[in-house]
């Protein structure tokens, strides 16, 4: 005799809580609209060239500088999303933070240079200004929050260890 037993697909208690805040999943989702505006910003930058060069070998100088020029801009904001979207899951990382730091300070000002100096919209710079200086300030206010909290180069396990001597 057989006896029939069904097999839940998804098990529910595998699943974990999210260790970070929701100022995590708003960070991620500012990273993800800095990175679409970026590639909107690059087809834009393109279309202009396309617009008045019409011949193949001027248009490839003209992709590959927009390609170069907008990576610059792409992969931060899609590194920060990243950056943001691990911390929600797992906990702040303090490496995370301070790359997020480093890649999107540089960005407050370009924003700027990018309203006053090139042809893009006015509304493009300062929309990239305003999304790198809030991520710079997620980034600053969650290294304060989490000063005490993890060391930066420890595993859960061991901050667990940590926690309980200190006690």
């Amino acid at each position: 005799m057989t006896t029939d037993t069904v097999t839940p697909v998804l098990d529910t208690k595998d699943l974990s809580a999210p260790l970070g805040r929701r100022a995590d999943l708003l960070a991620f989702a500012l990273a993800l609209i800095g990175a679409g505006l970026s590639i909107i910003a690059a087809i834009w930058f393109f279309a202009g060239f396309a617009e008045n060069d019409t011949r193949p070998e001027h248009l490839l100088s003209a992709f590959l500088l927009t390609c170069i020029l907008f990576v610059f801009a792409i992969i931060p904001f899609g590194l920060v999303a990243w950056f943001a979207r691990q911390s929600h899951r797992f906990g702040t990382k303090k490496a995370h933070l301070l790359w997020t730091l480093f890649l999107m300070l540089p960005w407050v000002g370009l924003g700027w240079l990018t309203a006053a100096f090139t042809p893009l919209p006015l509304f493009v710079g300062v929309i990239m200004a305003g999304l790198a200086a809030l991520l710079t300030l997620w980034a600053s206010v969650s290294i304060v929050l989490d000063w005490n909290e993890a060391p930066l180069n420890t595993l859960p396990s061991q901050q667990d260890e940590m926690s309980s001597t200190s006690e």
